[in-house]
C-alpha cells in the first residue's frame, strides 16, 4: 500500500521522497526517486534536507527548557524589543511582529546571480523588523513569521552566552544522538544535501527551459526561524523525544501543546512552536484524529514532520521540491495519513 502511495508521489512530479514512520499503516523507512535530476543519483536515507520551519520546533524546545531553568518567564515581557511582547506571544505568533522582508525581496538577488550568498545577520534582521509597524497589539491577533524566532534565537544567545547553534547541539542534537542535525553558519554550504528543485514555471525563480530549477543553495534568511539541516531519521527521533517527554518537564509539555487558532490552511491550531494538524493544506483529512508537529518549506526542500500527541506514531516525509498545487497536496496527504492512521 505504501509503495503505491510513493509511486503516486513520483508521478505527481516530485523528484524524490523519503519516509520514516512508526505508524499503524507503515512502520519503517524508505527512499524513492532522485537526489539529483541531472546525474540520476538516487535519493537515500542518508541525504540531508534543509528543514526550514521545522527548526521552530527545536528552538521552542530550547526556549521552554530555559523557561524551566528560570532564564525567562513565559508570560514575561521581552527586553530585546519594545511594545510589551511576551515570550509566549513570540512562540505562538501572537506578537504582532511583521516579516523582516517579503519572500520576493529575499529571492530577488538570486534572479541575477544564482551564486548569491546573503550577508544578513540576526541583529540586522531584527533591525528591519523593528523599523516596520506592528501588525496588531500583542495578543490581539495571529500572524505567522520567522521574525518571532529571530528574537527568540537572540534571547537564547543572551541568556546562555553561547550561539544558538551551540545550544541546539548541546541541549538536543548531542543528547539524542542526532548526528545529521545542525544549524549551519549563515550562507554556508552544508554537506550531504539532496539537490532541491522548483518547477520550471514557478513564479519565484522561473527557469529558462522545461527542466526543474536547481535551488539547492538558494537560502532566504532562516536562522532560528528556519535555518536547520537534518535527516528524516533525526527528525523522527526528535519528534518522539519532544512529544514523549524526554526534553521538557510535564509543565512545559502542557504549555507546548496549548494552542491558539491559526488563521491559515496549514494547521488548526498553533502551540508554542508546534502545529496541530487534521488535514494537509485542507485537502486530505486525517481519519484518526489530529497529529502534532510542523511543516517546513525551504524552496527546493520540503518536510512534513508529524506525530501523535504522546510522540508515538511519528511520520516524517521529506521531498526535494516545493508543493505547488492542491493535487500534489492530495497525493502527499494520502501518503501521510496512510502511514499515520493505517
Amino acid at each position: 500500500m505504501i509503495d503505491e502511495h510513493l509511486e503516486e508521489v513520483l508521478r505527481a512530479g516530485i523528484p524524490g521522497v523519503l519516509v520514516v514512520a512508526d505508524g499503524p499503516g507503515f512502520s519503517g523507512e524508505c527512499a524513492v526517486g532522485l537526489a539529483d535530476v541531472r546525474t540520476g543519483a538516487p535519493l537515500t536515507l542518508e541525504h540531508r534536507f534543509r528543514i526550514a520551519s521545522v527548526t521552530k520546533l527545536f528552538v521552542a524546545a530550547v526556549v521552554l527548557q530555559l523557561v524551566d531553568e528560570g532564564a525567562f518567564e513565559l508570560d514575561g515581557e521581552v527586553g530585546l524589543i519594545e511594545g510589551g511582547v511576551t515570550v509566549r506571544q513570540l512562540l505562538n505568533h501572537t506578537s504582532g511582529l511583521p516579516h523582516s522582508m517579503e519572500m520576493t525581496e529575499l529571492i530577488e538577488p538570486y534572479r541575477t546571480n544564482p551564486a548569491h550568498r546573503p550577508e544578513w545577520t540576526p541583529r540586522g534582521m531584527l533591525e528591519l523588523v523593528e523599523a516596520k509597524p506592528r501588525l496588531f497589539s500583542p495578543g490581539e491577533g495571529w500572524f505567522y513569521t520567522g521574525s518571532n524566532y529571530v528574537v527568540l534565537g537572540l534571547m537564547v544567545e543572551e541568556a546562555t552566552g553561547a550561539t544558538l547553534s551551540e545550544e541546539l547541539r548541546r541541549r538536543i542534537a548531542d543528547p539524542l544522538g542526532l548526528a545529521d542535525t545542525e544549524l549551519p553558519e549563515l550562507a554556508s554550504t552544508p554537506a550531504g544535501l539532496a539537490r532541491g528543485y522548483l518547477p520550471a514555471d514557478n513564479p519565484l525563480l522561473p527557469g529558462p527551459g522545461p527542466e526543474p530549477v536547481d535551488v539547492t543553495y538558494v537560502e532566504p534568511f532562516g536562522w532560528g526561524g528556519g535555518g536547520m539541516v537534518s535527516s528524516a531519521r533525526d527528525v523522527a527521533r526528535f519528534l518522539q523525544a519532544l512529544l514523549g517527554g524526554e526534553l521538557l518537564s510535564p509543565a512545559m509539555q502542557a504549555e507546548l501543546l496549548a494552542t491558539v487558532p491559526s488563521d491559515w490552511d496549514e494547521s488548526d491550531g498553533y502551540g508554542l512552536g508546534i502545529e496541530e494538524v487534521t488535514a494537509l493544506w485542507g485537502v486530505e483529512r486525517s481519519t484518526c484524529g489530529p497529529a502534532w508537529g510542523h511543516f517546513g518549506f525551504a524552496l527546493g526542500h520540503s518536510t512534513i514532520a508529524l506525530a501523535s500527541e504522546t510522540g508515538d506514531r511519528p511520520v516524517v516525509v521529506m521531498f526535494n521540491t516545493h508543493p505547488m498545487s492542491l493535487e500534489i497536496w492530495g497525493v502527499l496527504g494520502r501518503l501521510v495519513w496512510a502511514c499515520y492512521c493505517g
